[in-house]
């Protein structure tokens, strides 16, 4: 057996905090078992347990609230001198005898496991948390203070998480971090004009050149589906004409994510990129709290908004005649897949954790609204929304999408492989990639990239 620190050696010995993850190998194809000591010190004030609740270590996929004890750490006291800073010194001044506070857990992880680690504070003796109370625990969780070395990441919900990576994990292309808003270049000039949206509303934000040799981002509201919102607007430099565009589902929270950077670097990037948000946009700006329902009714195969960004696309990008590339994650990997079966000579999907196992609103699942073989149709929008003719083709195009999963989220991974015999049935056949995690971001933004560079590839 073999173990892998943060530290150089153990803080027993060395005097210094004991690093916060540690790994140890079981041998060939046997999981890793990962360490976790958070000592109480690193705790923030208002997360503190006190007597009534106790730490949870939440890792994706691994610890959930169906099973609570599994997740929860043990308290326990250790030498002051241990844990730096527990008394206000350094470590190594603290009264002879003082004790400080760690907790502690071992978790078995698998071979090659990428994921997010957080702590919540629960209800002491919980065993299964009802949602309401693991809103709660969310909303109490945090990251520890202090140097912990692990990189800090801002998830789909804003929040922060530590990304968790097994020794053996497969190395990232995509390294960059989180994009400040400040690192953003959105356009600022009011006066210049820019492509509208589905509904012709003004745009709020754009500019066509570049600053400081970077591409400008401009930000719109249009209408799309029942309501406004924020789309973005980014043509890399390098991005040729003629290459296909990109719709991102749930964009703002990519872009903030550094999404934009890697296709920058791409060495063929996409002509345009649509990011799309899912907050309605009011007078007082977008509404945060309606974003939840008004992400759901945009994504879970809803033909009206598939066909208002379609005549967006057609709108931003009317010269380009490559198939836009639509990738989205969760409920935006079932609506890539979606958008893919209902044009499918205008889109292609990319599919992170697709929701298969979601439903319409006839209870129609989505390999029930495959077209049929006979099926020649080449707009589909049956008038739902104003849509450019499409081009004659020469064959009718067949639905194409790639998916990826997890493998410790299993009610994706259940749904995915009942919907790849269902799609077989219809006659498309698709190929799902696992990736070792849960319904995980932090594969998400790397998994975006790696198929968008592939399907610009081909």
């Amino acid at each position: 057996m073999t173990e892998t620190s943060a530290a150089d050696a153990p803080a027993e010995q060395n005097g210094t905090t004991p690093a916060l993850c540690t790994w140890t190998d079981g041998g060939p194809d046997k999981d890793w078992t990962l360490r976790v000591i958070l000592p109480a010190s690193h705790i923030p004030a208002e997360a503190a347990p006190g007597v009534e609740r106790e730490i949870f270590a939440s890792l994706n996929g691994v610890t959930d609230r169906r099973h609570v004890p599994g997740g929860i750490m043990v308290r326990r006291s250790v030498p002051a001198d241990v844990v730096d800073g527990t008394d206000g010194t350094d470590g190594g001044d603290g009264a002879d005898g003082a004790e400080a506070t760690m907790h502690s857990i071992e978790l078995t992880v698998p071979r090659g496991y990428r994921g997010a680690l957080r702590f919540l504070p629960v209800p002491r003796g919980l065993q299964v948390a009802d949602r309401p109370t693991w809103l709660d625990a969310l909303e109490r969780g945090f990251v520890p203070a202090g140097d912990h070395g692990l990189r800090e990441v801002t998830d789909m919900r804003r929040t922060q998480v530590l990304e968790i990576s097994a020794p053996d994990a497969r190395p990232l292309i995509w390294t960059g971090g989180d994009e400040p808003a400040s690192e953003v270049h959105w356009g600022d000039d009011p006066t210049s004009q820019a492509p509208r949206g589905a509904g012709d509303e003004p745009t709020s934000q754009a500019l066509d050149e570049a600053v400081d040799g970077r591409p400008t981002t401009e930000e719109h509201v249009v209408t799309l589906g029942s309501s406004l919102r924020r789309i973005w607007i980014h043509r890399p430099q390098r991005g040729p004409a003629s290459a296909p565009v990109l719709i991102v589902l749930d964009g703002e929270r990519f872009i903030r994510g550094g999404l934009l950077t890697g296709i920058d670097e791409l060495v063929s990037p996409p002509s345009v990129v649509i990011a799309v948000d899912h907050a309605p946009v009011g007078e007082c700006g977008p509404d945060e709290d309606a974003a939840i329902g008004q992400r759901a009714d945009d994504l879970v195969m809803n033909p009206r908004f598939c066909d208002d960004v379609l005549a967006l696309v057609r709108r931003t990008a009317p010269d380009v005649k490559a198939r836009t590339i639509v990738a989205g994650a969760s409920y935006g990997g079932l609506a890539a897949a979606f958008f893919s079966l209902r044009h499918p000579e205008a889109f292609r999907g990319i599919c992170l954790s697709p929701s298969f196992w979601e439903s319409d609103d006839q209870g129609r699942r989505i390999w029930d609204l495959a077209p049929s073989r006979s099926d020649d149709r080449s707009d589909g929008t049956d008038g739902e929304s104003e849509s450019h003719e499409s081009e004659p083709l020469e064959a009718v195009a067949h639905p194409t999408f790639c998916v990826d999963h997890g493998t410790l989220e299993t009610v994706i991974a259940d749904s995915v492989a009942e919907a790849t015999e269902e799609f077989a049935a219809r006659g498309i056949d698709i190929v799902s990639r696992p990736f070792v995690g849960g319904h995980e971001y932090l594969w998400w933004r790397e998994l975006m990239l790696v198929r968008l560079a592939e399907a610009l590839a081909e």
